[in-house]
């Protein structure tokens, strides 16, 4: 899976409309019908919208079948690069590959509010919020009946930088439905521990009421342990992290995110991992190689410059930040996984 820049909705549906019909002259009532609900704000790249259009404008059919080809090669999991070879198919008369190409067009678009829902938490975590809003605008326009969506929305409320007790108090809210309804999700634990620990520490804009709150060590201890139990719960359900998984990436980074929000000795280490996450896997475990590669390579020359005691000290010093920056969200992860 790869995220594209966030464009806006398709601004012709002549070819939708032309297609629908031609699928229901050819006796695909099923697909015609499927066509005329199809997405039309499915737009996640310039280039796929730009391929999309020369495909179908081409009048010469087998060049356009090389331009749909090619636009499914570079986007596989786009449903409108099988949409253009779908029309292109039916120009040609091949109203079977038609089928066949259109039904994967299904297939993908069935899956794509998941994949717009996890550009959204991808941007959360880098700190794009308005792109984020963006990107939610437009999902909202077709999937707000996704829980994928609302969960999303519920990632842009927590990270707001207003940091409004009511947006927290909403995104706590909506979050503890989407929990009774998927109970192992960890990216909803993730978010409400994130959530339970914001809420504890804002204001309630009265310094009586504030005091009172203040001073009630119930409330913040129930608060604590409200966090922690979806900690737990978070820690248990995260997938097993590989070099290609974006799902399972996005999941860990949620995580990560949501524990440096809740433990401060982990504050430093998000500072890093917030300007490594705009890569996604497998670019992103390069970027990490090449930061530590970098640091050894810079150490190997201070070596021939340095006293043995100061250069003894940068080494301990670098290896200890590696063992914080690779080690120190995991094993706390392991440990709330074991903890009761």
């Amino acid at each position: 899976m790869q995220f594209g820049r966030p464009k806006g909705e398709m601004t012709a549906n002549r070819e939708f409309d032309e297609l629908a019909a031609e699928f229901e002259a050819q006796g695909f009532h099923r697909e015609a019908e499927l066509l005329r609900r199809f997405p039309r704000t499915a737009w996640d790249d310039e280039l796929v919208k730009g391929m999309f259009v020369a495909s179908v404008s081409i009048r010469d059919t087998l060049r356009a079948e090389k331009v749909a080809q090619q636009l499914v090669r570079f986007a596989p999991e786009n449903p409108f690069a099988y949409l253009a070879l779908c029309l292109v198919k039916l120009k040609q008369g091949q109203t079977h590959e038609a089928a066949k190409a259109f039904d994967r067009a299904l297939h993908f678009a069935s899956t794509f509010p998941t994949y717009r829902a996890q550009k959204i938490h991808w941007l959360c975590l880098q700190g794009k919020l308005d792109e984020a809003r963006q990107v939610l605008r437009d999902t909202m326009k077709e999937y707000a009946d996704r829980w994928e969506v609302q969960r999303a929305r519920a990632h842009v409320l927590v990270s707001s930088e207003r940091q409004a007790a009511s947006e927290v108090k909403q995104a706590i809210e909506l979050l503890e439905r989407l929990a009774r309804i998927h109970p192992n999700d960890p990216i909803t634990h993730a978010l409400l521990a994130q959530a339970v620990c914001r809420d504890e520490g804002r204001g309630t804009g009265d310094e009586e009421k504030e005091g009172r709150r203040v001073a009630n060590s119930e409330w913040r201890m129930a608060k604590r342990e409200q966090a922690m139990r979806h900690l737990r719960l978070m820690a248990k359900n995260l997938p097993t992290l590989n070099f290609t998984d974006v799902d399972a990436f996005i999941a860990w980074e949620v995580a990560n995110q949501t524990l440096a929000e809740c433990f401060r000795w982990l504050k430093p280490n998000w500072l890093l991992e917030r300007f490594l996450v705009r890569w996604l896997p497998p670019r992103y475990f390069v970027a990490v190689g090449i930061l530590w590669g970098t640091v050894a390579v810079l150490l190997a020359i201070a070596k021939l410059f340095l006293p043995p005691t100061l250069f003894a000290s940068l080494v301990a010093i670098a290896s200890l930040a590696f063992v914080y920056n690779r080690f120190a969200a995991p094993v706390l992860v392991w440990l709330l996984a074991k903890g009761t």
